[in-house]
Protein backbone atom coordinates (compact mmCIF):
# COMPACT_ATOMS: atom_id res chain seq x y z
CA UNK A 1 0.00 0.00 0.00
CA UNK A 2 1.17 3.49 -0.81
CA UNK A 3 0.03 5.67 2.09
CA UNK A 4 -1.50 9.08 1.50
CA UNK A 5 0.38 10.32 4.55
CA UNK A 6 3.56 9.11 6.27
CA UNK A 7 4.62 10.17 9.76
CA UNK A 8 8.21 9.49 10.85
CA UNK A 9 9.19 9.70 14.51
CA UNK A 10 8.96 8.02 17.87
CA UNK A 11 5.63 7.32 19.47
CA UNK A 12 6.00 7.82 23.19
CA UNK A 13 4.66 7.06 26.59
CA UNK A 14 4.10 10.36 28.38
CA UNK A 15 3.88 10.48 32.19
CA UNK A 16 2.00 13.41 33.69
CA UNK A 17 0.97 13.47 37.36
CA UNK A 18 1.17 9.68 37.61
CA UNK A 19 -0.88 9.05 34.47
CA UNK A 20 0.79 7.34 31.49
CA UNK A 21 -0.60 7.76 27.99
CA UNK A 22 0.61 7.40 24.41
CA UNK A 23 1.99 10.52 22.77
CA UNK A 24 4.49 12.04 20.41
CA UNK A 25 3.98 14.13 17.29
CA UNK A 26 4.00 11.05 15.01
CA UNK A 27 1.26 9.46 17.13
CA UNK A 28 -1.00 12.53 17.04
CA UNK A 29 -0.33 13.24 13.35
CA UNK A 30 -1.18 9.65 12.40
CA UNK A 31 -4.44 9.69 14.35
CA UNK A 32 -5.45 13.03 12.84
CA UNK A 33 -4.67 11.94 9.27
CA UNK A 34 -6.55 8.67 9.81
CA UNK A 35 -9.62 10.53 11.13
CA UNK A 36 -9.49 12.70 8.00
CA UNK A 37 -9.84 9.53 5.93
CA UNK A 38 -6.26 9.23 4.70
CA UNK A 39 -4.33 5.98 4.32
CA UNK A 40 -1.62 6.37 6.96
CA UNK A 41 1.81 4.87 7.48
CA UNK A 42 3.97 5.43 10.56
CA UNK A 43 7.68 4.63 10.72
CA UNK A 44 8.64 4.54 14.38
CA UNK A 45 10.43 2.59 17.10
CA UNK A 46 8.95 1.36 20.35
CA UNK A 47 9.28 -1.43 22.87
CA UNK A 48 6.93 -4.08 24.20
CA UNK A 49 5.52 -1.64 26.78
CA UNK A 50 3.78 0.49 24.11
CA UNK A 51 0.06 -0.43 23.89
CA UNK A 52 -0.56 -2.34 20.66
CA UNK A 53 -4.02 -0.83 20.21
CA UNK A 54 -2.98 2.82 20.72
CA UNK A 55 -3.08 3.54 16.98
CA UNK A 56 -6.33 2.80 15.16
CA UNK A 57 -6.77 -0.27 12.98
CA UNK A 58 -5.95 0.60 9.40
CA UNK A 59 -2.87 2.65 10.30
CA UNK A 60 0.10 0.76 8.88
CA UNK A 61 2.95 0.71 11.39
CA UNK A 62 6.56 -0.11 10.73
CA UNK A 63 8.18 -0.52 14.13
CA UNK A 64 11.94 -0.75 14.33
CA UNK A 65 11.91 -2.87 17.49
CA UNK A 66 13.51 -1.56 20.62
CA UNK A 67 13.96 -2.85 24.16
CA UNK A 68 12.15 0.27 25.35
CA UNK A 69 9.72 2.94 24.25
CA UNK A 70 10.68 6.61 24.44
CA UNK A 71 9.26 7.86 27.73
CA UNK A 72 8.87 11.49 28.72
CA UNK A 73 7.91 12.77 32.15
CA UNK A 74 6.04 16.06 31.85
CA UNK A 75 5.81 18.32 34.88
CA UNK A 76 3.60 21.42 34.57
CA UNK A 77 5.27 24.66 35.67
CA UNK A 78 3.90 28.21 35.85
CA UNK A 79 6.17 29.10 32.91
CA UNK A 80 5.25 26.05 30.77
CA UNK A 81 6.43 22.52 31.47
CA UNK A 82 9.56 20.62 32.42
CA UNK A 83 10.43 17.62 30.24
CA UNK A 84 12.55 14.74 31.44
CA UNK A 85 13.54 11.94 29.09
CA UNK A 86 13.34 8.65 30.99
CA UNK A 87 13.92 6.18 28.13
CA UNK A 88 14.68 6.30 24.41
CA UNK A 89 13.84 3.91 21.58
CA UNK A 90 16.03 3.26 18.51
CA UNK A 91 17.13 5.80 15.89
CA UNK A 92 15.17 5.94 12.64
CA UNK A 93 17.30 5.70 9.51
CA UNK A 94 16.01 6.77 6.07
CA UNK A 95 17.27 3.49 4.60
CA UNK A 96 14.46 1.72 6.51
CA UNK A 97 11.72 3.59 4.62
CA UNK A 98 9.92 1.17 2.27
CA UNK A 99 10.29 2.04 -1.42
CA UNK A 100 6.52 2.30 -1.95
CA UNK A 101 6.17 4.74 0.97
CA UNK A 102 8.54 7.13 -0.80
CA UNK A 103 5.69 7.75 -3.27
CA UNK A 104 3.36 9.11 -0.57
CA UNK A 105 2.04 12.58 -1.44
CA UNK A 106 2.29 13.84 2.17
CA UNK A 107 4.99 13.28 4.79
CA UNK A 108 5.62 14.73 8.23
CA UNK A 109 8.94 14.33 10.01
CA UNK A 110 8.27 14.27 13.75
CA UNK A 111 11.51 14.01 15.72
CA UNK A 112 11.10 14.27 19.46
CA UNK A 113 14.58 13.28 20.64
CA UNK A 114 16.91 13.65 17.63
CA UNK A 115 15.93 10.17 16.42
CA UNK A 116 14.88 11.05 12.85
CA UNK A 117 17.65 10.88 10.25
CA UNK A 118 17.80 14.25 8.39
CA UNK A 119 18.01 12.24 5.13
CA UNK A 120 14.25 11.56 5.46
CA UNK A 121 13.63 15.10 4.22
CA UNK A 122 14.87 14.11 0.75
CA UNK A 123 13.32 10.62 0.84
CA UNK A 124 9.92 11.75 -0.46
CA UNK A 125 10.80 13.25 -3.86
CA UNK A 126 7.26 14.06 -5.02
CA UNK A 127 5.64 14.78 -1.65
CA UNK A 128 4.72 17.84 0.29
CA UNK A 129 7.04 17.38 3.25
CA UNK A 130 6.69 19.03 6.63
CA UNK A 131 8.66 18.82 9.84
CA UNK A 132 7.90 19.45 13.49
CA UNK A 133 11.47 20.35 14.41
CA UNK A 134 11.17 20.04 18.20
CA UNK A 135 13.33 16.92 18.45
CA UNK A 136 16.15 18.45 16.44
CA UNK A 137 16.17 21.50 18.74
CA UNK A 138 16.59 19.73 22.07
CA UNK A 139 18.82 17.18 23.74
CA UNK A 140 18.99 15.01 26.80
CA UNK A 141 20.99 16.63 29.56
CA UNK A 142 22.08 15.37 32.98
CA UNK A 143 19.45 13.26 34.69
CA UNK A 144 17.38 13.18 31.50
CA UNK A 145 16.55 16.90 31.63
CA UNK A 146 15.55 18.13 28.17
CA UNK A 147 17.48 21.25 27.18
CA UNK A 148 17.68 23.35 23.99
CA UNK A 149 20.36 22.79 21.38
CA UNK A 150 21.26 24.24 18.01
CA UNK A 151 19.86 22.45 14.96
CA UNK A 152 23.10 21.39 13.32
CA UNK A 153 21.49 19.58 10.37
CA UNK A 154 18.98 22.29 9.43
CA UNK A 155 20.77 22.87 6.10
CA UNK A 156 20.11 19.24 5.12
CA UNK A 157 16.41 19.40 5.97
CA UNK A 158 15.05 22.88 5.24
CA UNK A 159 15.52 22.88 1.42
CA UNK A 160 13.12 19.90 1.16
CA UNK A 161 10.29 21.26 3.33
CA UNK A 162 7.05 22.96 2.47
CA UNK A 163 6.07 23.27 6.14
CA UNK A 164 8.07 23.81 9.33
CA UNK A 165 6.58 23.81 12.83
CA UNK A 166 8.54 25.22 15.78
CA UNK A 167 7.61 26.58 19.18
CA UNK A 168 9.37 28.46 21.92
CA UNK A 169 9.01 25.57 24.35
Amino acid sequence: MIPDFVAVGHVTLDRTAGVVRPGGAAYYAAITAHRLGLRVGVLTSFGPDFPADALPPGVEIINLPSDRTTIYELKPLPSGRQLTLRARAEDLEASRLPAEWRAAPLALLCPIVNEVDPAFAAAFPDASVGADAQGWLRRRGPGGAVTPQEWEDAGLVLPHLQLLVVSDE
